[in-house]
């Protein structure tokens, strides 16, 4: 099968779509962020890409750490109207209703409607063009007990229902179904060796 080139891209398919949240409790803004992902696992940590001119980037850069909060598909409204419109000019608390609740190591708050939250620390930055890519060391993660697995030990996705984005089309979407057990539908194939 032929394939098309479409030159170089800043999409990967799908993306997270949380919210991140900068500043302390009494001066706190929010941002929906699409460029951010898992940067290490030892020790775990996120990078994110965040435009320069972004307010909630001003407060990260002034308090050196930020929350990660992910919405359930249902808030699509209010993650695309934190991502439409900047904290300078709009209240985003009181616009859209959400709530924010203290984080347990860090003085940024949590938004308490998004069930699974991860506290961070800034310990990199990394200017590329009109971007500012951030890199945090996760030091807490919260998630309601509705979305944790029959053990109570992990999240699970299908509880969580986690708000995803689809650059290029500019759509919202949900995840869809489990398709195989990873590190384990490889081994059909074939053993790994030692």
């Amino acid at each position: 099968m032929s394939k098309k080139r479409l030159g170089p891209t800043d999409r990967v398919y799908p993306m997270p779509c949380p919210l991140v949240v900068g500043g302390t409790a009494e001066n706190a803004d929010t941002l929906a962020v699409a460029w951010i992902g898992i940067a290490s696992a030892t020790p775990p940590s996120i990078g994110m890409a965040l435009r320069r001119t972004r307010h909630t980037l001003e407060l990260i850069r002034e308090h050196r750490e930020f929350t990660v909060n992910i919405p359930s598909s249902d808030m699509a409204d209010v993650v695309d109207f934190c991502g439409i419109t900047s904290g300078r000019a709009v209240d985003k608390w009181a616009a859209t209703g959400l709530t924010l609740e203290p984080a347990a190591a860090i003085s940024t708050p949590l938004i308490a409607q998004c069930p699974y939250n991860l506290e961070c620390r800034v310990t990199h930055e990394v200017e590329i063009g009109e971007y500012v890519f951030v890199i945090g060391e996760v030091i807490e993660s919260h998630a309601e007990e509705t979305v944790l697995d029959s053990e109570g030990a992990a999240v699970d996705v299908s509880l969580l229902d986690p708000l995803v984005y689809i650059a290029g089309s500019r759509e919202y979407r949900k995840l869809g179904d489990k398709v195989a057990d990873a590190f384990s539908v490889g081994r059909t194939l074939g053993e790994p060796p030692a």
